[in-house]
């Protein structure tokens, strides 16, 4: 399975994701999730303090 099969996979279950947390598939989780957006999937990104940065699926691509 690709690192951007394992990042779709784990935020499609609608939680946050911190990025330390997507790092452990992948350093250049944020390349994955640009990629994913330009995919036409909606992520976003959520502050949790200073450079501290969790990821979540709002909505999936249309087809």
């Amino acid at each position: 399975m690709s690192k951007k099969d394992q990042i779709r996979k784990i935020l499609t279950d609608g939680h946050p994701h911190s990025a330390k947390e997507l790092i452990g598939i992948t350093h250049r989780f944020s390349a994955v999730i640009h990629s994913l957006r330009e995919e036409g999937y909606r992520i976003e990104t959520i502050a949790l303090a200073h450079n501290e940065f969790a990821y979540q699926l709002l909505s999936k691509a249309v087809v």
